[in-house]
């Protein structure tokens, strides 16, 4: 084969589920030795998109060539493993070498030779990962290169990742990044599916946009992120660019007296690692949207394991609306006290896949949805098609979630919680998985929250996703506050966010 013949083509591909037109006319050409990134809304078919690629679905119509279940493998946006088995055992699942065989029996698996291919594979493609950890302790990034470890055990030709690096710290970013170059290095043609125009520009050889079923004829070299923006959001591009920070500033934030969210010397600690982070000191007013940023490991992912009820705090306090929050939050306290609260792993922990999107659309309206104890399905139907049509979902409420692409099923999340007027929202790596679009609509509904006085918190990552949203920006660095800066400052919140002092 040369390197001018593609190893997948598909061609003119279209797809319906039901009233649904998921694909119209979608066409695609994947080389060895090649990154193309693959760029839309949320909604645009991405998701509709891989799974054809990949043999899993067949489309209605159209042209395809190489696309079958051996000949690809996908790494998915949120991958799972069972945790209570080691990393190398999760690789090897279903290709396990053995010690010795009888008649149609398995014996015991040989542990160093699989030690073996595993640390072999690893090394040729230059991921670093500890395969004897049990795979529940791994961190986002650890869980990300195991799946694409895995991915590889099956020696395909094309290798598909979708927001490989989404939810992640930069330096975690550029792991995943140096893994893909390394990977284009040895000939494996690559699909990069990405909301981050940015890093699809800096990384991709070529580029396809998808937007409402339809590709876009491949550019290449990729142009800017400007660029590839206007192609993609045309006039949303001004409207969420060029008007966020005017505002902003017009925005009159609350007085620091009207209580919100108070933490007093916060200190959070990790009993598996021995890590502890504070003590912490802030505040997110009553009227506001006080962004929270940083490293992930500099504090935001044990705040967040203690509003989600992970761990207890061990010291200080935290106060919500005037009332004192315990060291142990249990289930339900906070949406009991009014607070909304929506974790960063919202596949796991805010969305039952198998369920329909009405299922998980009305989980939490219970007054309304359920009247005196018994289901009513005219008002499921209407909360559901009120939150369908608030974030512009494109789907059918019968739908199951899981067969949303990943921004979907992050956006009705978002609708669902935002839709119960919460006194206190906090919301963690806010952005993750939204498109340009999206975030325009989570921003407009973050300021409409903050406006009838609620406190709003958003725990993120991303300094372009914390000066893009919020009035106010909280910078931690190992454990510790750094500086309150308004959004405009965002040279000082970069030298804070590195801990360079200003």
């Amino acid at each position: 084969m040369t390197a001018l013949e593609p190893v997948l083509t598909a061609e003119h591909i279209g797809k319906r589920y039901g009233a649904v037109q998921a694909l119209q006319n979608a066409s695609i050409s994947l080389f060895p030795g090649e990154i193309h990134g693959l760029a839309g809304e949320n909604g645009a078919g991405k998701s509709t998109f891989v799974r054809i690629l990949a043999g899993i679905e067949s489309p209605d119509r159209g042209y395809l060539r190489g696309c079958s279940p051996g000949h690809c493998a996908v790494v998915p946006q949120y991958p799972r493993m069972a945790s209570s088995l080691p990393v190398m055992e999760n690789l090897i699942v279903g290709r396990e070498p053995r010690l010795g065989r009888l008649p149609g029996v398995s014996l015991f698996l040989n542990r160093r030779e699989a030690a073996r291919i595993i640390t072999g594979r690893a090394k040729r493609f230059g991921i670093d990962l500890d395969t004897n950890k049990p795979a529940g302790s791994l961190n986002g990034t650890e869980l990300r290169l195991a799946s694409l470890l895995a991915a590889l055990a099956q020696h395909p030709k094309v290798l598909i990742l979708d927001e490989p690096t989404v939810g992640l710290a930069r330096p975690d970013q550029e792991r995943i990044l140096r893994a893909m170059r390394t990977l284009r290095e040895q000939g494996v043609a690559i699909l990069y599916i990405s909301h981050d125009l940015g890093e699809i520009s800096g990384l991709a050889d070529r580029v396809t946009l998808l937007r409402q079923g339809s590709t876009s004829t491949s550019s290449s070299p990729v142009p800017p992120a400007e660029e590839l923006a206007a192609q993609l959001f045309d006039h949303h591009r001004e409207t969420i660019h060029g008007n966020t920070h005017q505002e902003k500033r017009q925005q009159s934030p609350a007085s620091s007296d009207e209580a919100g969210l108070v933490c007093e010397e916060l200190l959070l600690h990790d009993a598996p690692t021995g890590r502890t982070v504070g003590p912490l000191s802030f505040k997110a007013p009553r009227g506001t949207i006080t962004a929270l940023t940083g490293v992930r490991e500099s504090g935001l992912d044990l705040l967040e394991q203690y509003l989600g009820g992970q761990s207890t705090l061990a010291a200080g306090a935290l106060s919500a609306a005037g009332q004192r929050v315990p060291a142990r939050i249990v289930p339900g306290l906070l949406r009991q006290r009014g607070i909304a609260f929506i974790p960063s792993d919202r596949f796991d922990r805010a969305a039952a896949l198998e369920g329909s999107v009405e299922e998980n659309a009305t989980v939490i309206d219970r007054n309304q949805v359920y009247q005196r104890g018994f289901r009513t399905p005219g008002e499921a139907k209407h909360v559901t098609n009120r939150l369908l049509k608030r974030f512009d979902i494109r789907t059918h409420r019968h739908m199951p979630l899981g067969s949303l692409s990943g921004g979907m099923i992050q956006k009705l999340i978002l609708a669902r919680e935002l839709d119960t007027n919460p006194r206190i929202c906090i919301i963690a790596e806010p952005t993750a998985g939204l498109d340009l679009q999206s975030q325009h609509i989570l921003l407009e509904s973050l300021r409409e929250i903050a406006a009838t006085g609620a406190a709003v918190l958003l725990l993120s990552s991303s300094i372009d996703a914390v000066t893009s949203l919020a009035s106010r920006v909280v910078v931690l660095h190992h454990g510790l506050v750094q500086g309150d800066f308004l959004p405009h400052q965002e040279g000082a919140i970069a030298r804070a966010f590195a801990g360079i002092s200003s």
